[in-house]
């Protein structure tokens, strides 16, 4: 059953006192919150989610999400426009990038930005659309679980709506002795690169 944006955040509202309380709840009534929670912005939705920082002097972070499918962007927005103002909740649209230094581990794979390099791609049908070569420390560069790696770390650093708007591919391989001397830069320039893009 599909409810409207008002409806999602009228039942937001009525669990919002729970919601900062979260970290007081036993295991199961936390779980079962959540998934109500999750149950209702999935209703408006099927491609949302939510997701609720820790409890911090100013009250607690709520990030709507796509996980970074366009599909739903346009369905994200409306909802963001049309949020209410909640005391004690920061309410933003997209998970935000993190800055330069990011460190992530996904199945076998422990990344760090400071340790990897990228060559930007110009994509010569959209001057607004980036390509990427990312260097990095390991044989194996096929392997869908790195990609998938590879791809969070990139979303940590630059955001969710940008990782997903300006990349356009990117593609690995391996360090050599001369990076700099292809052409590639360390990974940690790569959101000030992406800011002057989106600006």
């Amino acid at each position: 059953m599909k409810i409207s944006i008002e409806e999602f955040w009228k039942r937001f509202q009525e669990k919002s006192d729970r919601l900062m309380d979260l970290d007081s709840l036993n295991a199961k009534d936390k779980e079962d919150l959540l998934n109500s929670i999750d149950e209702d912005i999935k209703q408006y939705s099927e491609g949302l989610s939510l997701e609720i920082g820790k409890l911090g002097t100013n009250g607690r972070k709520l990030t709507l999400t796509a996980d970074g499918d366009v599909d739903y962007f346009e369905d994200l927005i409306n909802l963001y426009e049309q949020s209410p103002v909640l005391d004690f909740w920061d309410i933003v649209a997209f998970k935000q990038g993190k800055g330069p230094n990011v460190s992530i581990s996904f199945e076998k794979y422990h990344l760090n930005s400071k340790k990897m390099w990228f060559l930007p791609m110009e994509n010569p049908e959209d001057e607004e659309q980036l390509g990427l070569q990312i260097a990095l420390d390991l044989e194996e560069t096929e392997d869908e679980d790195l990609l998938v790696a590879v791809y969070s770390l990139i979303e940590e650093m630059i955001g969710e709506y940008e990782c997903a708007t300006i990349l356009s591919y990117f593609e690995l391989v391996r360090i050599t002795d001369n990076m700099e001397e292809q052409g590639f830069k360390p990974l940690t320039e790569l959101p000030e690169l992406i800011n002057l893009i989106g600006a």
